[in-house]
């Protein structure tokens, strides 16, 4: 009393009384869990926070044997004790070694290795189970992210597409290694503007900075991002303050659309993230020596009588017997080592053939060359497959959401079986737009290629075979089939899509198979 809701501040005004709990004590925020009996059960201590006199009421409970459900939160609060003390640093709910990060100078990136860890009850033991995981951040602030985008005459940010390119990533600051959405720009306040802190007094973001990191922010005229913090849905109209954040303290964090269109830069990183199984169990046993031999882990560990098996968990595993797919009168094998049977499917009709009547191509005016090549190669691989294939209603449009749902709506009838649109670029805002008006205000099957990938002639055979089979599939048909064995089943595929940019809804898209040979699947979004 009075109550007091920062979790850290709690615990400082608890370890006020370090000398009467011991120094073996487990907090969480609210309860505490001890491996001892308090003289009394119920306790009344006073601590101080700031020449405020708090008092603490510590009240007995229940006693825990060690494999109670409870005893698991407290050895996960214990396991991050644990890896703070082996100086690895909290970033969200997991732990990266700051130490050992590997710098892109080329790409401008950095990774920091680190660890998913939780303790749980597995079959008939307590267990660790952990993972190697990887936090990616960039030699690049939101604030070299805006100046990026000044215009060199006039010197003024283009404040429409910083918002594009800010809103909705996630930001890192250093100096207390936290992440935080941006949901929001504030053009209209800077560095300079005052804030209240939570005592009341009046602070510039500038002299805060400086009085509680040691940092300077040199700019005093950028703007600041505004993140509405961790949401949940139970709270969603709970009202809460915003945080207010520097763009020269924030550096970015995850891949951007061009880096991930960046062979070299998806190849540096493959080699560094993605560990093959031999790799990981290196990188988990390195982890667990660090354990086994840190003075300060093993001292906190004996103190509980805790110890971690040296030796990981072993199981004989199960190798899936071999299925055979079926497509018109041929059979082959899935080949489950490599799990790709693409090849074998190019020589034969298909399962379930659908012919192309009445179809449309939509391409622009310096992309015809490019959906001529594919109507011709088109030609070349559907008698192959069994597919009856008209000629197609050539449709011209400019590189706009409005030239294309314009051509759309003078051309497309209730015959139309198959809309294919040639896109000059990647531009999410044209294929959203394009989905969006054949999806939902006229349903009609359509398939978007992006022109570029028409651009080589030595893969242009396999990539006209590949859309030729996505078409047949969203008019209805089938490619292949696999015998399962089972009689009168449905398979059932569901997924939850949450809306992080408003924050307020929830999209669930379910499928589900309708036939006996599990290939008609129609979709639902509730």
């Amino acid at each position: 009393m009075p109550d007091i809701e920062d979790g850290k501040v709690r615990s400082e005004l608890l370890l006020q009384h370090k000398a009467f709990i011991g120094e073996c004590h487990i907090f969480d925020g609210s309860s505490l869990l001890l491996p001892h009996k308090l003289l009394l059960p119920k306790t009344e201590l006073v601590s101080l926070l700031k020449n405020q006199v708090v008092k603490l009421t510590i009240e007995f409970i229940s006693e825990l044997s060690p494999n109670s459900p409870d005893c698991l939160r407290y050895y996960n609060i214990l396991f991050r004790r644990i890896l703070k003390q082996m100086n690895l640093k909290q970033v969200g709910r997991n732990y990266y070694n700051k130490q050992e990060a590997t710098e892109f100078f080329d790409h401008k990136l950095v990774i920091w290795p680190g660890y998913v860890t939780s303790i749980l009850e597995y079959e008939t033991s307590i267990t660790l189970c952990a993972d190697v995981n990887h936090k990616l951040l960039r030699m690049q602030t939101a604030y070299d992210l805006i100046t990026g985008l000044r215009d060199p005459q006039t010197r003024k940010e283009d404040v429409e597409q910083v918002s594009k390119e800010l809103i909705g990533s996630i930001v890192f600051t250093l100096y207390n290694n936290k992440t935080y959405r941006v949901d929001a720009i504030n053009w209209e306040d800077n560095p300079r503007t005052k804030f209240k802190k939570s005592g009341g007094a009046e602070i510039t973001f500038v002299d805060y900075y400086r009085e509680q990191y040691n940092t300077e922010v040199t700019d005093l005229t950028q703007p600041l991002l505004i993140s509405k913090g961790k949401w949940k849905k139970s709270q969603q109209d709970t009202p809460h303050k915003p945080i207010m954040l520097v763009p020269e303290l924030c550096y970015l964090t995850g891949l951007s659309d061009k880096m991930r269109k960046d062979y070299r830069v998806m190849r540096d990183l493959a080699l560094h993230m993605r560990l093959d199984p031999e790799r990981r169990q290196h990188e988990l046993r390195k982890l667990m020596n660090t354990i086994q031999t840190n003075r300060e882990v093993q001292r906190e560990l004996q103190l509980w009588d805790l110890k971690f098996d040296t030796n990981f968990v072993s199981f004989s595993g199960r190798i899936l017997k071999e299925v055979r797919i079926f497509q018109g009168r041929r059979a082959f094998d899935s080949h489950p080592q490599f799990a790709d049977w693409s090849r074998e499917t190019r020589s034969g009709p298909l399962l379930n053939v659908k012919s192309l009547d009445h179809w449309l191509i939509l391409y622009p005016t310096r992309n015809y060359g490019a959906a001529s090549s594919l109507v011709q190669s088109l030609r070349k691989v559907t008698p192959t497959m069994g597919t009856a294939m008209r000629e197609a209603k050539m449709l011209e449009v400019s590189d706009t959401v409005q030239s294309y749902t314009t051509v759309l709506e003078n051309h497309v009838s209730s015959k139309t079986q198959m809309v294919l649109c040639v896109l000059s670029s990647e531009k999410k805002d044209l294929y959203d737009g394009i989905k969006q008006y054949l999806c939902v205000k006229c349903p009609t099957p359509s398939q978007c290629v992006v022109a570029r990938t028409l651009d080589k002639p030595q893969t242009l055979m396999t990539i006209a075979t590949k859309i030729a089979q996505q078409m047949n599939c969203k008019m209805g048909g089938a490619l292949w089939k696999v015998e399962t064995g089972l009689q009168n089943a449905m398979f059932i595929g569901i997924d939850c899509f949450h809306d992080t940019v408003n924050r307020r809804k929830s999209i669930a898209g379910f499928v589900s198979s309708i036939n006996q040979e599990l290939t008609h699947c129609p979709e639902a979004l509730v």
